[in-house]
């Protein structure tokens, strides 16, 4: 009976070990997903050169506010950014989690700063600042009704 006992303990922690270990896997592949798409790469890169809000990030990528949104959504859920709200912004900045997100940050920017598209980006990034955005955004408007 205690043999028994002890194979039933050890089956049960051999379980549970197999699911953590399932857990870290999950874990992981979502983070290397996250971290896999184009877009995201270069939102990396550009927040590495400094905190960006989405109206930036937006402005330099040529895309809609909305999918950059959406894109750092999924790196903040994975652990690689996050955002503080400031005045009518949310800035947006790299801050890993754990180590193993900021190990695969290292590799991916570092190996994005490589690429040329992603000089022209940060070019790009340094000329405009979310306060000319605004104001531009709100004069087109104004222009627009008037």
């Amino acid at each position: 009976m205690r043999q028994y006992n002890f194979l039933t303990k050890y089956s049960y922690m051999a379980i549970l070990l197999n699911m953590i270990e399932g857990q870290i896997v999950q874990k992981l592949s979502r983070r290397l997903k996250a971290i896999s798409d184009p877009t995201r790469i270069k939102i990396l890169a550009l927040l590495s050169k400094r905190p960006c809000c989405v109206c930036e990030l937006a402005a330099v990528l040529s895309l809609s506010q909305p999918t950059i949104s959406r894109h750092l959504k999924q790196l903040e859920l994975e652990g690689f950014v996050s955002g503080k709200r400031e005045k009518t912004w949310i800035i947006y900045c790299l801050s890993p989690e754990r180590k193993c997100c900021k190990n695969l940050l290292e590799i991916v920017i570092q190996r994005a700063m490589e690429d040329r598209e992603i000089a022209t980006l940060m070019e790009k990034l340094e000329s405009i600042s979310r306060e000319n955005i605004t104001r531009a955004l709100f004069e087109t408007r104004a222009g627009g009704e008037a």
